[in-house]
Order: structure tokens, then sequence, then C-alpha cells
């Protein structure tokens, strides 16, 4: 077993032409020497036309460049199991993004942390590992992927500005010989360029956030909001759902601009961006419209759930702290949301943007809240488009709250406030909490929020069954 010892860096890693033996003497190859040189010359070759592609290309072939770098690896030392694994920026965990020879349902168990396990250790230490036939091996704790047909494996870090950004394991040597150092030195040259395509695909995602992302509140702006409309509206035809648009705009906005300057009504925007984002389903697209106008699309949604989502808005906007001259002034954020779905009544993306704004304009005229733009065939033949005031839907009844209840789940409600309110989490989409309680409540539904930093969307169920739950969830919490 040959840890390598620790190398020169670049930007995007190890070089072989950097690389020095430990104390200037030379690693013994193992088999196949010169099948595994002729290997790495054509991996530098290789590795040559890739710079030059992989510089000229955009974002989008990153994962094709990695899958070809992947395979040219597999193939030039000739192994019959690899995998990929990289760096998952939500978790730190090692997930496995390539693979041969590994079972899918294997793959997507895989989750490996860095120090855990060959792959985790490899990480840790930013240093390759070679293990021949004979070798004693490392234990494979923490999940590394399966067993190997023989005892010789290669596992190499991929760095990017000396981080382990992944990790390249090739095992099972077609021929039953051990891999040798020159398919060690193969194979660190390749996870250089990985680790240059991993870098150019985080610059390239950089920067098509920044692209599509407004400045000042950081939701997405029109551009983004162009493109994901058009995807959506294809895909409400495909499945046959609606999709709801809603318009959003600040109320007296060009008054308080005027007379608190636009520092102020900055702030005002992006105290309405942030309520918009802490009120939106983790799948839905907040947008600055443009001015002092937001606009939010909400995918598989009738007109009663863009509603919901409203409503949140209103709520969770009317929480957010004040510019202080505001608030001396006594001034509050107003905000007028206006409603349309599509297909129906809206045909198209345009009659939908439409729909919506004159819903909204409505509910300005009305002195602000919430209006639904909508089908009426109660007057005339082919019927009325219509306005009317969004009023919330009637919460409903759950029969068996302890078949979606968990520990987990339970868990992000504070204890006194469960056992106060017979209150029992049931479910959780994004930033929202559905809470089931024994009778309707808004002051449970305020206090549960505020307390857990979740909007709650608040079902109502038995009262005995409740407690029964929630004591259970209790005792297997503790």
């Amino acid at each position: 077993m040959i840890p390598r010892q620790p190398r020169a860096q670049g930007r995007f890693g190890w070089h072989p032409a950097l690389a020095r033996p430990p104390d200037g003497e030379p690693i013994p190859n193992g088999h196949g020497q010169g099948r595994a040189a002729n290997g790495h010359s054509a991996a530098a070759q290789w590795g040559g036309d890739l710079d030059r592609v992989g510089t000229a290309s955009p974002a989008g072939l990153a994962e094709d460049l990695l899958d070809s770098i992947f395979k040219v690896a597999t193939e030039l030392v000739r192994g019959q199991r690899a995998s990929l694994l990289v760096r998952d920026e939500l978790t730190t965990d090692f997930v496995i993004a390539h693979a041969v020879g590994i079972a899918d349902e294997v793959k997507k168990q895989i989750r490996i942390r860095q120090g855990e396990g060959v792959v985790g250790s490899v990480a840790a230490s930013k240093r390759s590992l070679l293990v021949r036939s004979g070798d004693v091996l490392p234990a494979r704790e923490g999940g590394d992927p399966g067993r190997y047909r023989t005892a010789s494996f290669v596992s190499v870090p991929i760095l990017v500005d000396d981080e382990s950004r992944g990790v390249l394991n090739v095992a099972d040597p077609l021929d039953g010989r051990s891999f040798g150092e020159d398919d060690l030195v193969t194979l660190e040259l390749l996870a250089s360029h990985i680790g240059a395509v991993l870098l150019q695909r985080e610059q390239g995602e950089a920067m098509q956030r920044l692209a599509e992302t407004d400045p000042l509140t950081w939701l997405f702006n029109r551009r983004h909001f162009d493109r994901r409309l058009e995807a959506e509206l294809n895909r409400a035809l495909r499945a046959e759902h609606l999709v709801a648009l809603l318009m959003i705009d600040v109320d007296r906005f060009k008054t308080i601009n005027d007379r608190f300057g636009h520092r102020t009504g900055d702030a005002v925007l992006r105290a309405v961006a942030s309520g918009v984002k802490q009120a939106v389903r983790l799948y839905d697209v907040p947008t600055r419209y443009g001015g002092d106008e937001f606009a939010i699309i909400v995918p598989e949604a009738d007109s009663e759930v863009g509603s919901r989502v409203a409503r949140r808005v209103l709520e969770k906007t009317a929480a957010q702290a004040l510019p202080p001259e505001l608030a001396a002034a006594g001034e509050t954020i107003g905000l007028s949301i206006g409603i349309a779905t599509f297909p129906r009544p809206s045909g198209d993306a345009a009659a939908l943007i439409d729909f919506a704004d004159t819903a909204m304009y409505r509910a300005k005229e009305a002195g602000g809240g919430v209006r639904v733009w909508e089908h009426s065939f109660a007057e005339g033949p082919r019927g009325s488009l219509h306005s009317r005031v969004a009023t919330p839907p009637p919460a409903p009844y759950l029969a068996e709250p302890a078949r979606l209840a968990s520990p987990d789940l339970q868990a992000l409600l504070p204890r006194s406030l469960a056992v106060e309110w017979n209150a029992v989490v049931v479910g959780k989409e994004g930033q929202i909490l559905t809470v089931a309680l024994p009778t309707p409540n808004t002051g449970a539904v305020d206090a549960i929020s505020k307390a857990s930093g979740f909007a709650v969307y608040p079902v109502y169920s038995n009262a005995l069954d409740l407690e029964a739950t929630r004591r259970r969830l209790s005792e297997t919490g503790t």
C-alpha cells in the first residue's frame, strides 16, 4: 500500500511534472509497467486536447467533459470498477457522480463524509492511495461501495485550489494484475483535468446566477423569469396541470421614494423580497419583475394554492423590520397582489401576465390585498373574465395524523408549543410546515410560525388522536 506524499499544487491540483518521490527514492513500478507508461503518455496528449476544448466550452458541457475524462481514466488503466465522487456543496458529503461496475441502487445510497473510509481519508489527506495485491488493505468503513475482485485499487483526490472537491477510484484491473505507479500517475494527471472541469462548472454556474439574479434583492431577474415561465407553461401542458402567477406591487412606493429618498426605497424593496423568499415554496420562482413590481411563478397550482402563497407573502412582508425613518413616521409596507392561472383562463404567457397584472391593479384600486382573475359563466353565453377577492380556503381535515408524523418533523416545533396547542407537524415543504391542530386557531398558527421560523399551513384533526400521536413522538424523540 503506497500513500502518495504531499503533492506540489497548481491551481487545479497536482501535476506530474511537479512531483518528487519521497527522499529522492523512486517508488518501484508494479506489473504492466510498459502498458501503463503508454497510457500515461496517451493521457497527457488527451489532457492537452481537453485543456483547449474545456477552456472554450460553455458551462453546459461540463458534465459531458467529466463523463469523457472518467471513461478515458478507466480505459487507460483497464479498471473494471470505478467511481468518481464529487462533493455535495450543501452537505459536504461525497456522492457518486459517475460509476462503472456499480449497481444503480448502490450509487444512489453512497454518501461519504470527509475522513470516513478510504474515500473520505483520501479526501481529507489530499494524498493519493495505491494498494497492490498483497498489501494490507485499509478498513473500508463508511460505505465505500461493494467488494473488489482483486486487492488492488487506486484512489486519487481531486483538488481545486488545494481543496478536495472529489475522489477518483479505480479497482479490479482487467487482467488480474496489480495497479502500479504508472497507473497512479496516469490517474493523477486525469484527476487534475477533472479539477479544472469542476472549477469551470462552478464558475459557469456562478456567472449564470449573476446573470439571472437581481443585485438589489437577490431574487431572480426578468431574464430568468421569462425563461422559467416558458418552461413551466410547456411542462403544465404536457402534465395537464395548472400554473399560477402572482404579480405584486408595493403600495405607495413612489410616495415613499419621493419623501424618504432612494436609499429608503431600496430598503423597502429588500424587505419585500425577504418576505417573498420566506413565503414561497421550494420550487416556486420568486422574481423582481421591474421597479417596485415582483412576480412569483407557482408551478402545479390553482388559484387556491396561489392565494395561500399570496397571503403568506402579505404576512411575511408585514413581519419585516421597517427602515427606522418609516417606523418613526408610522408608515407600513402594503402590497397589492394579482393572481391568474394557466392554461385556464389564460391561454398563453402574455395573457397570463396581463390577467395577473390586471387583477393586481384591481387590488390596488381596492386599497391593497389579493385578487384573483378567473373565468365566470354567469354572464352571457361565453361567460366573462373578471377578478374576485381572494378568500383563504377552509383548512382540510386530517383523519390519521399518525400516518404522516415523525420524530424528525416534530422536532421542528418547540415542545412547549406542541403541548400548549396540542400540535403535531405532519409535513414540511421548503420553508412551510404543515401542522395538525384540534381546532381552527390563528393564535396557534402565529405562535408556531414565530417560534419555528417557518410559514405554517394548518390542517385539523381529532384532539385525542393528536394527543396520542404527540405523546408517542415525544417518547420516541427522547
